[in-house]
């Protein structure tokens, strides 16, 4: 608890001194878009923007961007590389009118990488508490992460496309699966509301707090992973697949590769061939950005993602739909045979199933699918023998005939499942 506290306390002093930095370098450090009232960004034109109080002039917008750009003696660097990728960000971000706030100095790392990466979540903490502080309608909606080795290749597609619909709204966090830990922070979405400040918070003081926990070179990653798992929070954390908005350039056959008109690209993990593979993808952009830059409708962006929704609301449907079996008289009958107990232990398992998959596959729309059939296949069984009368258990002279052997008596466990 008191490190609760301190690290709030420490997210409020750090607010006060970047209030100051985003106040005086607005047009250096943070580049911040301007959108006026007449010319409004191309996203937007449907009144979502009002005066921003922390920055005058500048009009709420309903996402700001974040990243940092912050090292130690570990990195090597490419200063002239890394401000060019950075440009293709802020340019984004006065297109579409999404301020950008750029940490350039390390807040916790003391010259030590792992620390380092923990300057992170508490950057964005910080964001997220300046916006909770400002009233209601004035705040932003979403935090928009995105490492520094990163270039927006298709500005075409806006951030907006990836939120989740009305129907979602408990989900809180957006981000990618990669192929090691299951979660990649190279780009990720935060709502700006109490449940990110506490999940936050979480992630930052999780080294202090959690000295049990073991954390790999990508140490701010195994601490998201870590809180993530809990209950509380799980609940409202969604994965979307990597490769819409933090595709890789080098993922070693585990993801799809870029392609001509993908929003991103991201050079984590390349290592002495980074600087060259960046070089190559800037020179391209500059040099033909019309291969790059399709426009929205020619690509399969707004299908992918329609199709995306639709799959999850199947899943969701099918979650309610295995509840409302569970209690179903049906499932609530002893059975006889082998049969009829192994179709009930793989309804059970199926609805296990399901629910994991929502947790933690559910960028993996057709596997997900399989999933859901997975659950009607077994319901389908259950119904099919329950009407064969095989799960009854016949009285004979008022007593219950024993189950076969090898059959358990007992009724199969009560599971109920996730969002």
């Amino acid at each position: 608890m008191a490190i609760f506290v301190a690290l709030f306390l420490l997210a409020f002093f750090q607010l006060r001194i970047f209030r100051l930095q985003v106040c005086s370098k607005a047009n250096v450090d943070q580049s911040i878009a301007k959108p006026t009232p007449t010319t409004p960004p191309t996203a937007v034109n449907d009144g979502v923007f009002a005066i921003d109080p922390l920055l005058p002039g500048v009009f709420r917008p309903k996402i700001r961007q974040v990243s940092m750009r912050a090292y130690n003696v570990t990195n090597e660097i490419n200063e002239a590389l890394d401000e060019r990728c950075m440009s293709t960000h802020l340019e984004y971000g006065k297109r579409w009118g999404y301020p950008t706030h750029i940490l350039r100095e390390d807040v916790r790392g003391k010259g030590q990488w792992r620390e380092l990466l923990f300057s992170k979540p508490l950057y964005v903490l910080s964001l997220t508490v300046a916006e909770m502080a400002k009233p209601v309608d004035e705040r932003a909606e979403w935090l928009v992460f995105f490492d520094s080795d990163t270039i927006l290749l298709n500005p075409n597609v806006p951030w907006t496309l990836f939120l989740p619909p009305s129907d979602y709204s408990h989900i809180h966090f957006l981000g990618g699966r990669d192929w090691g830990e299951g979660f990649n922070a190279g780009v990720f979405f935060v709502r700006i509301n109490e449940w990110s400040v506490k999940m936050l918070t979480e992630v930052a003081a999780l080294p202090d707090l959690r000295k049990d926990v073991e954390f790999d070179f990508n140490a701010e990653q195994t601490a998201f992973v870590w809180v993530f798992k809990r209950i509380g929070y799980r609940e409202h954390v969604l994965y979307q697949p990597c490769q819409w908005f933090n595709g890789f350039e080098e993922s070693f056959g585990h993801l799809p590769p870029v392609q001509d008109g993908d929003m991103l690209i991201h050079f984590s993990g390349l290592k002495a061939h980074k600087f060259g593979a960046v070089q190559r993808w800037l020179d391209r952009l500059e040099r033909a950005p019309h291969e790059l830059q399709i426009p929205l409708e020619k690509t399969n962006y707004q299908a992918n993602v329609d199709a995306y929704w639709a799959t999850l609301r199947d899943a969701r449907d099918m979650v309610q739909q295995a509840e409302q079996f569970s209690d179903d008289n049906r499932m609530k009958q002893d059975y006889r045979t082998k049969q009829a107990y192994r179709k009930k232990q793989d309804f059970f398992h199926a609805q296990d199933k399901l629910r994991q998959t929502l947790y933690d596959k559910p960028d993996k729309s057709d596997f997900l699918s399989e999933v859901i059939d997975q659950v009607k296949s077994s319901i389908a069984a259950v119904e099919n023998i329950a009407e064969g009368g095989k799960m009854m258990i016949p009285e004979v002279n008022g007593n219950t005939e024993t189950p076969e052997k090898g059959v358990a008596a007992e009724e199969g466990p009560t599971r109920r499942l996730g969002p």
